[in-house]
């Protein structure tokens, strides 16, 4: 990852830019990087400490560098100031070989997002073309990276997944839980919950799970919310079907595939017991190939 900054860097090869937050790398921000050239690169504009994002910084730069040569991030802390053209003259003077500049059609830049695309195609020389994707519509509607976090935080995360073109995700260190699943109930891992995540509605999910150091998925069934009936602590616990987790691993990723059902409270452990019984067998239906 590079920080865009006038002191230590300089893009002497890319001839096109697309510029943006990008945060999901989604549908549409798929189909604004189709725009680039050959010798495309990609600037990330936002903040370092942007909260509820759908995809990290670090992994929205590895999933973009599958679509271009280059990728930058410039944090928006150190240009939110910048008037328009100012802002316009640090882009030409780091990409001197730039012949194009991809953006949305809802693009906005400078000072209190003052610049947009009409601003940006006025100070740009004749020499560089705009180019600018229009609405990306499903069902008539805009897509927007607001509308999937919307869909995720309702539990509707098959739905974020077509928007997503992959499983949203959380990842995280593994910590201690409460030690009733292995003693009472089934083993679960937990997983930190990361500080100022974007979290799927409470509830039971399908997942699918990724450990530090093995490419390998395995399926499971994840909580997520309140401990409604032990000790009331948000939590996000999951346990691994078909697979006994003998060393519990020190980081995961969880990737929702569908949800199961809402928390619920009960009234003793072997009614809690009984449900996740009914649970384990539904994500196993679910995460079923085809």
């Amino acid at each position: 990852m590079s920080d865009f900054l006038a002191h230590d860097f300089l893009d002497n090869s890319s001839t096109s830019l697309a510029i943006g937050k990008f945060d999901g790398v989604h549908l549409a921000h798929q189909q604004l990087l189709s725009l680039l050239d050959t010798k495309g690169a990609v600037l990330i504009v936002d903040w370092q400490r942007a909260k509820e994002v759908l995809t990290p910084l670090k992994e929205r730069i590895h999933l973009l560098q599958a679509c271009a040569k280059e990728v930058y991030f410039l944090p928006l802390e150190r240009v939110c100031t910048l008037l328009p053209s100012e802002f316009c003259m640090l882009l030409l003077s780091k990409c001197p070989h730039l012949q194009k500049i991809v953006v949305g059609y809802d693009f906005k830049f400078g000072v209190q997002r003052s610049g947009d695309i009409h601003t940006l195609r006025h100070l740009l020389p004749p020499n560089i073309r705009l180019e600018v994707l229009p609405a990306f519509k499903i069902k008539g509607m805009p897509l927007h990276a607001r509308h999937i976090r919307t869909c995720i935080k309702r539990g509707e995360v098959g739905l974020a997944c077509q928007f997503l073109t992959r499983p949203f995700s959380l990842e995280g260190v593994v910590i201690s839980g409460q030690r009733l699943g292995s003693a009472q109930l089934y083993p679960t891992l937990n997983m930190a919950i990361p500080p100022n995540a974007l979290l799927p509605a409470f509830g039971v999910y399908a997942v699918r799970v990724k450990f530090a150091d093995n490419p390998a998925y395995f399926e499971g069934v994840s909580f997520l919310g309140e401990r409604l009936s032990t000790d009331r602590h948000l939590a996000l616990e999951t346990h691994i079907l078909n697979t006994q987790i003998h060393t519990p691993p020190l980081f995961m990723q969880i990737s929702f595939i569908q949800k199961i059902r809402d928390n619920a409270f009960f009234d003793n452990l072997q009614e809690l017991k009984m449900q996740i019984s009914t649970d384990i067998d539904r994500a196993k239906t679910l995460l079923k190939p085809g």
